[in-house]
């Protein structure tokens, strides 16, 4: 008996998400949870994608923040924002206990991603 065959079996489907990598520049923003940024939301300036580095030195809020980024992102491409609407789309709102928030007036631009990850390593 096969998988599609068992009626136990569901095939689950995740929202899109955009694209994680790109060769344009990169608006980003910084996400703060408790007053520490965690990561970086970030969104290519000249194509369709997106995406949220977590800090490797913020320990278990910058993974956990990661999840929630991540969800949100989802939602935004199936609302049908484009990356950098989405990556404006949380800026000033309060702040969610596991995800964070994006201030308000803050959005940074690098000419590649690479420099935006190394900037999360550091």
């Amino acid at each position: 008996m096969s998988l599609k065959d068992d009626p136990q079996f569901q095939t689950v489907r995740m929202p899109e998400s955009y694209p994680r990598t790109t060769s344009s520049a990169v608006r980003y923003v910084p996400v703060v949870l408790r007053e520490t940024v965690v990561g970086y939301l970030w969104a290519a300036v000249t194509d369709d994608a997106a995406g949220y580095l977590r800090r490797e030195d913020g320990g278990d809020d910058a993974v956990n923040s990661s999840i929630g980024w991540i969800q949100r992102l989802r939602w935004a491409k199936a609302n049908g924002l484009t990356p950098l609407e989405a990556l404006r789309h949380w800026a000033g709102q309060q702040e969610d206990d596991r995800a964070g928030k994006v201030p308000a007036g803050v959005e940074f631009e690098l000419p590649a991603l690479p420099e935006l990850e190394r900037l999360a390593a550091a």
